[in-house]
């Protein structure tokens, strides 16, 4: 018999691994290593306009499947993507600052949809821990960019 696993074990795996060049990122720009803080924001930063691209592109399948996707939360399911695409074209602290802000308005999204039902509570719970997790590492790195 195959081993059937939950979505939601598979989505919190996945997202630990999602999390991993964050983590590493904080190490090299703590670590002293010939990779510094200034290098992993600059390998970084794309990475994670790519992520909250990827959230919104969850948004709109939890709505699609739910058959209940109104306009407007498709809408804002996209501005997420757009600050963040708009951040790439900026120069520092721009990029990282208006990352930071595509990633909590791509949070905020997903609130909204547990309240309107296309978002399942359990996963919001591990939305809200990674967010907060590539929040602290990003803005650790940005630290130790200002403060080096």
């Amino acid at each position: 018999m195959a081993n059937k696993r939950s979505p939601l074990t598979l989505a919190t795996a996945l997202g630990a691994l999602a999390l991993l060049p964050f983590i590493f990122g904080v190490y090299y720009a703590y670590s002293g290593y010939s990779l510094d803080a200034r290098t992993a924001l600059r390998w970084l930063l794309p990475y994670l306009a790519t992520v909250v691209a990827f959230i919104g592109g969850v948004q709109w399948g939890r709505m699609l499947s739910q058959k209940n996707a109104a306009a407007r939360d498709m809408a804002l399911a996209v501005v997420p993507a757009l600050i963040a695409w708009g951040a790439l074209l900026t120069a520092a602290p721009w990029r990282g600052l208006l990352l930071l802000l595509a990633l909590i308005v791509a949070w905020l999204v997903d609130e909204h949809g547990a309240r309107r039902g296309w978002q399942r509570r359990d996963f919001l719970q591990l939305r809200r821990a990674l967010t907060l997790i590539v929040g602290g590492c990003v803005i650790a790195i940005v630290w130790r960019v200002i403060h080096a």
